[in-house]
């Protein structure tokens, strides 16, 4: 059974929206809000609006003025969010700094990076829609082909994940393709035996042979003899690829 709070402090007559889907009434759940979505809380959420809501609506007026002298000082949002959670107790010293820490390592990096490190996290927690957008973020931005090859990496895990081979082997090729990644052809061959698995008996044979093969030259030590397959498979991939456009 999970761990219960009572909200004591006032509640907000107004409350302070995060999205459309998030309101917060209380301090309370400002708090849980922050440490549940540490990754997805951008630096910009710590501005004036904030303070006002603190000191108006929760009648926290230290904790809104420390929070705005820090802005001013040139705090980062990882500061910030530290200052309310040790305000509100709901989480332990070794908690808050986990915390903290995961939004220190994030503020250190792009923006693009940021938004693929959120995806990461959500696709794992298996939250696929909006570790959709974060990707589609990351995207548009002006990072390496190498860092891109990545996220169209994650995009085919994601999509294979709900079933939907087509379009995880579409992102797994093409992640090999504008990235290199060596795990990224793995799986889109793995990709191309549950679609013919689905489709046909004789594909399902086909592929299951090769793959096979490839697990049994990887596991005996043949090295050479696994990458120069991989490289001829590879190959025939990149050919069919060109073929499509």
């Amino acid at each position: 059974m999970g761990r219960m709070w009572i909200c004591e402090g006032k509640f907000a007559e107004r409350p302070l929206i995060v999205n459309a889907s998030v309101s917060l009434y209380s301090f309370e759940e400002l708090c849980y809000y922050l440490y549940h979505n540490v990754e997805g809380v951008e630096e910009s959420f710590y501005n004036e609006a904030l303070c006002q809501w603190l000191s108006g609506e929760l009648n926290r007026n230290d904790l809104a003025d420390q929070i705005r002298e820090g802005i001013e000082r040139g705090k980062s949002g990882g500061w910030c969010m530290e200052q309310i959670l040790i305000t509100g107790g709901l989480y332990n010293h070794k908690q808050i700094s986990q915390a903290v820490s995961v939004v220190q390592g994030m503020e250190s990096t792009s923006p693009a990076q940021r938004a693929k490190l959120r995806g990461d996290r959500l696709l794992k927690s298996g939250k696929y829609k909006k570790a959709w957008l974060e990707y589609q973020k990351a995207l548009k931005s002006d990072e390496d082909m190498f860092f891109k090859g990545r996220i169209w990496h994650n995009l085919g895990t994601l999509y294979a994940r709900q079933f939907l081979f087509e379009a995880a082997g579409e992102c797994y090729k093409r992640a090999y393709e504008i990235g290199q990644h060596m795990e990224s052809s793995e799986a889109y061959l793995f990709l191309l035996t549950c679609r013919d698995t689905l489709s046909k008996e004789q594909g399902k044979g086909r592929m299951a042979g090769v793959l096979g093969e490839l697990k049994e030259k990887k596991e005996s030590g043949d090295r050479a003899g696994y990458e120069c397959m991989i490289e001829d498979l590879l190959l025939q991939l990149r050919t069919e690829y060109r073929k499509s456009e």
